[in-house]
């Protein structure tokens, strides 16, 4: 059959006794197209094979005759799918966060909800650590529970020849019950039961002992001495929980400062972080049930507030609404569906070019496939051979593609460091089974619409043109996919265009005060002053201000805030800054004046405000 269509292929003008010679052998092959028996299964299987290698040796030939209709297609679609595949490696390292734990399936996370009389709602990822101890009692069934306290930030020491700092979490003994990191050294049931236990991962243990052989070793923070009890392999990239250091969470003991003790209450929701493992068969409604009526029992304490408690899955956290206080990596899933529906447009618009294409070539391969029809191809055979003959293009772009995708995912994880934090990017066997589904479908649906066309041409058809196939009454097929793939283009170029307008807005937004040459150093718990003063002797330094966050950036303090007499009190954002911070940021005044230098007792007497404050307390004019 193969040997037939090449020499079809080659006359299919053919006149004389070439033409007589054709017309001969189409007879004989119509004698034996009549002539049918019943086979076995086997028999069915073997022809199917045997049809596959014949559309793929045909296929091969027609790709190698037509050397310039296979170059376009492969170079636009090959561009088209490193797109593709650079999205569909994205969301495949958001898909597996957290999947190298061996309960992923059974771990959740606490969430709280605060609604509070005059503020607005919040939900966030934290929760009290007293809420944690009272599932831990109230709630039968659930396997094991964790409390993790906010990441500890400082100087870890030791023999005070080594200094570096440090990100740690304070777990408590229940942590490895829960999650699935393994210890290089040291025993996980026990590592973290002590006071002023510690337990370091590898790269941690080489900066500060030079080997991984630390256990036992003292490692000093402040005025504190900490005993190495395990060595932890290094956190995955794909981890929600990222940290350098474990200190055990019974090192606070009962001598906590006031902000500690504020977070063992049940309104502490700020600090800390409760994880459990539920079995699989045990039912999350009757869990949430139990977790209300504790809500309600303690939020009968409270005054004009209220405090809710609900069950996260470990799998949902990466691609979830981000929450207030979240802890690690965090991708909303409309970001995933705007990416991959940008993704998709342009592949489409590939698709739509190789169709175009496909079609353009209806001449030629119209009397192609009359003269398969008249030798006994049936409508499925023609469809075969174009979606298969689509499909090697497909496969080929592939190729090509990979190599722009290893090119591509570096400039794409360098666009935001948060990029570059949150995935890898790496080739892995199930992402190479994701690639190649990818290239079969693209395949499929660029060849799918020109196999349907060709498929149903009849024989009696061979000499007439393309234009006369018309998909609809009074619209040629090839000229309404021209204008698709035209619209659709548009509409991509339109909307990169304003994406780009909306960043460069975003860069240039002005902030209402000053960021150039502004250095923001995190002092991570150290002394300012010491800091200031050693700042004051480099003559680049002109002006020093302190403030307890950086303005813009996201973080926020909240408190409440009386006008007067009112009985009802409003939340508002506050940074805690020195008499140096507004003419440095050149923060300019409607009325009044900047602080003033007042004794330490009364260093809490004067606020700045902006206008929000004023119209949000009706405070008229200027007063």
């Amino acid at each position: 059959q193969g040997d037939l269509n090449e020499y079809f292929e080659r006359n299919l003008t053919a006149k004389g006794p070439t033409r007589a010679r054709l017309i001969y052998i189409i007879d004989v092959l119509k004698f034996f197209r009549t002539y049918t028996i019943r086979k076995p299964d086997f028999i069915n299987l073997l022809i199917h094979w045997i049809m596959i290698g014949n559309y793929f040796k045909t296929s091969r030939r027609s790709l190698i005759r037509n050397k310039l209709f296979s170059v376009i297609n492969i170079i636009g679609l090959s561009v088209s799918m490193s797109i593709g595949l650079l999205v569909i490696a994205f969301v495949s390292d958001l898909r597996s966060y957290d999947y190298f734990h061996k309960k992923r399936a059974t771990i959740y996370r606490i969430l709280t909800k605060d609604d509070a009389t005059g503020r607005p709602t919040m939900e966030l990822a934290t929760t009290s650590h007293k809420a944690g101890l009272m599932i831990r009692e109230a709630i039968p069934g659930v396997e094991h529970i964790t409390i993790i306290q906010r990441e500890f930030s400082g100087d870890a020491k030791v023999n005070d020849e080594t200094i570096i700092p440090i990100k740690a979490l304070w777990a408590d003994k229940s942590f490895f019950n829960v999650f699935t990191f393994p210890l290089l050294a040291g025993d996980s049931s026990t590592a973290l039961r002590e006071p002023y236990s510690l337990i370091l991962t590898e790269k941690t243990a080489n900066k500060l002992f030079g080997t991984t052989d630390a256990l036992g070793k003292s490692v000093q923070f402040d005025t504190i001495a900490y005993t190495v009890t395990g060595i932890m392999k290094d956190i995955p990239k794909l981890s929600h929980l990222k940290f350098e250091a474990l200190m055990s969470l019974t090192s606070l003991g009962e001598a906590r400062t006031a902000v500690d003790r504020e977070r063992m209450d049940w309104a502490g929701i700020y600090g800390n972080f409760v994880y459990l493992t539920i079995p699989e068969n045990r039912n999350l409604q009757t869990i949430q049930k139990t977790l209300d009526r504790l809500s309600a029992t303690e939020n009968q304490k409270l005054k004009n507030r209220k405090i809710t408690l609900s069950l996260q899955p470990l799998s949902a956290i990466t691609l979830d609404k981000r929450y207030a206080n979240e802890f690690g990596a965090n991708v909303p899933s409309l970001v995933i569906w705007i990416v991959a529906g940008l993704a998709f447009v342009i592949i489409l618009s590939a698709c739509f070019n190789y169709t175009n294409l496909s079609i353009a070539r209806s001449l030629r391969r119209t009397r192609e496939v009359g003269i398969r029809k008249i030798v006994g191809a049936l409508k499925g055979h023609v469809l075969g051979q174009f979606v298969m003959e689509s499909v090697i293009i497909a496969l080929l772009a592939l190729a090509f593609s990979s190599l722009l995708f290893f090119f591509l995912r570096h400039q794409f994880l360098a666009l935001a460091p948060q990029l570059n934090d949150i995935a890898q990017l790496e080739l892995s066997p199930r992402l190479f089974v994701y690639f190649l589904l990818l290239a079969v479908s693209v395949g499929i649906v660029a060849g799918f619409l020109p196999a349907l066309f060709f498929s149903r041409i009849k024989a009696i058809q061979v000499l007439k043109a393309t234009s006369s196939i018309q998909l609809f009454r009074h619209i040629n097929l090839r000229k309404s996919l021209i204008v698709l793939q035209y619209t659709v283009s548009l509409v991509f170029i339109t909307s990169t265009i304003i994406g780009y307008r909306q960043y460069k807005s975003f860069l240039s937004f002005d902030l209402g005060f000053s960021t150039e040459n502004i250095l923001n150093i995190n002092l991570q718990g150290n002394n300012a002053d010491l800091l200031i003063n050693e700042l004051q002797s480099l003559p680049a330094v002109n002006k020093i201000s302190k403030s307890s966050i950086v303005t813009s950036l996201g973080s926020l303090v909240g408190t409440s805030m009386k006008y007067k007499d009112a009985q009802d009190s409003s939340l508002v954002w506050l940074n805690y800054v020195d008499k140096n911070y507004i003419p440095i940021h050149k923060h300019s005044f409607l009325a009044g004046v900047n602080f003033t230098v007042i004794p330490k007792k009364d260093a809490e007497s004067e606020v700045i405000v902006n206008e929000q404050v004023l119209k949000r307390f009706a405070i008229a004019g200027r007063d």
